[in-house]
């Protein structure tokens, strides 16, 4: 009988913490909004700096493998999960545009003759400050709308990342990148140079 009541008390108290966090997630951007998303948040990161704002509709898979700078932007609909992977790094003055999607980890899919759903799952390493992370993102940087950015991916510092793009792999730093995979369209640092070179 005890045990019975027990999974009745569990069950509720799952329910509850689900509608508490749908509430959270889903609150318009109003200062009340993004106050309660901060503060919850806050709590379940691995680690963060000053100003975080995190936007409805925008979430984190597995907080406690995810590490932020200051100053950082999740706009709406915008998601980053860390499962089975070394986590994620990501810098100071950073934004992450809407509906943007990072992935620190990707399906196992070796066999044929195993599901793919049954073969689980593995992440990158990449070595950066004495640890290992399977998605780094340097200090400021710019991540457009709707860019996934893959296991094993590193953006160097001051990069731009257009609109729709795909990432995986390492971009070197202050880079503009476009496309599905993305490239190196331009530099930032070298049209600097030359623009004050005139």
């Amino acid at each position: 009988m005890f045990s019975y009541i027990k999974k009745i008390y569990k069950f509720f108290i799952n329910e509850i913490q689900t509608i508490v966090f749908w509430i959270i997630y889903s609150y318009p951007d109003s200062k009340f909004g993004k106050f309660i998303r901060k503060k919850f948040w806050s709590k379940r990161l691995k680690k963060h700096g000053l100003n975080l704002d995190i936007h409805m509709n925008s979430a984190f898979g597995h907080p406690e493998l995810i590490e932020i700078g200051d100053n950082f932007m999740l706009s709406v609909n915008a998601h980053i999960t860390a499962f089975s992977s070394k986590g994620i790094f990501i810098g100071n003055n950073v934004g992450i545009g809407r509906g943007s999607y990072l992935h620190a980890s990707q399906h196992i899919f070796d066999s044929i003759d195993i599901p793919i759903r049954d073969q689980g799952v593995r992440s990158k390493d990449i070595s950066y400050r004495d640890n290992y992370y399977s998605i780094i993102i340097e200090d400021d940087v710019l991540v457009g709308s709707n860019v996934v950015i893959l296991s094993g991916t590193k953006i160097g510092k001051g990069s731009i990342i257009s609109p729709g793009s795909v990432l995986s792999g390492i971009y070197p730093p202050y880079s503009i990148l476009v496309g599905n995979p993305a490239r190196v369209s331009k530099n930032r640092k070298q049209i600097w140079i030359v623009k004050n070179s005139k």
